[in-house]
């Protein structure tokens, strides 16, 4: 195994895809020293959303390794207040701060920091640094390609398809310069893009039904057949029923 997780982890499937999903946010689940999570993937800082200060790693490798591994483990923290971190870590150990950890990153923090907030040290190749947060949690499964995270799935309060990694406001790291957008308007799409995309689009729509009333929801717009028929296959369980069909495009 490349991972291990060393609290108790609660399984649950969303469609066939998550293998593990673990909540922490009671005192019960932080104690002094108690080391939370360890893992010998290689992790990245991967998004950051304003919205509930959410901070999100992602490791779907391993060190020195370019070839994917068959699950992708997600890190969430939430609300954070404080926060040292790098941009990646060749494995990750997450551990609560000691007492004397505690006091000491604490006295450092010049803004309104809630008493419930708990710090959680950060530890990879000797390196350490800290989160101070409300809640941490992680979840492993099989990511679908069109599926931003493991924390931002179709909900059925809210059957829209997410986008970005996390919900809200700023919920990506890495965003395209103006310059770069440029350069691809101008020049062209890159070679080995797929031009088969050009020319329809397929519409996934849904309909739920709460208290006894049904709404219909146009879910999202996607580039092909396969996309939209995989998206549906997610959104499926959540909904009373959903279906895609083709649009043309004027180019």
């Amino acid at each position: 195994m490349d991972m291990l997780i060393l609290t108790t982890a609660v399984s649950k499937t969303e469609g066939d895809r998550m293998t593990s999903s673990v909540w922490l946010q009671r005192d019960e689940d932080f104690q002094p020293g108690v080391e939370l999570f360890r893992s010998e993937r290689f992790f990245s800082l991967w998004s950051y959303s304003a919205t509930h200060s959410q901070l999100l790693l992602r490791a779907d490798r391993l060190p020195g390794s370019d070839s994917r591994l068959p699950t992708t483990v997600e890190v969430l923290f939430t609300p954070i207040t404080a926060v040292r971190m790098q941009d990646g870590y060749n494995g990750l150990l997450i551990r609560c701060a000691t007492d004397e950890e505690a006091a000491s990153i604490e006295r450092e923090i010049t803004i309104y920091r809630p008493e419930e907030a708990r710090v959680l040290i950060l530890e990879s190749e000797g390196v350490s640094g800290h989160v101070v947060t409300l809640a941490a949690a992680w979840r492993e499964g099989v990511l679908s390609h069109l599926l931003p995270s493991l924390f931002n799935t179709v909900s059925p309060y809210y059957p829209v398809w997410p986008t970005k990694p996390l919900a809200g406001v700023g919920g990506e790291v890495d965003i395209a310069s103006p310059q770069e957008v440029a350069e691809a308007f101008l020049a062209g799409l890159p070679e080995g893009v797929r031009r088969e995309r050009r020319g329809s689009v397929y519409l996934l729509t849904a309909v739920t039904e709460t208290n006894g009333r049904r709404s219909r929801h146009n879910v999202g717009v996607f580039l092909t057949e396969a996309d939209a028929e995989e998206a549906m296959r997610l959104v499926e369980p959540h909904v009373q029923r959903c279906w895609v069909e083709p649009l043309s495009t004027v180019l």
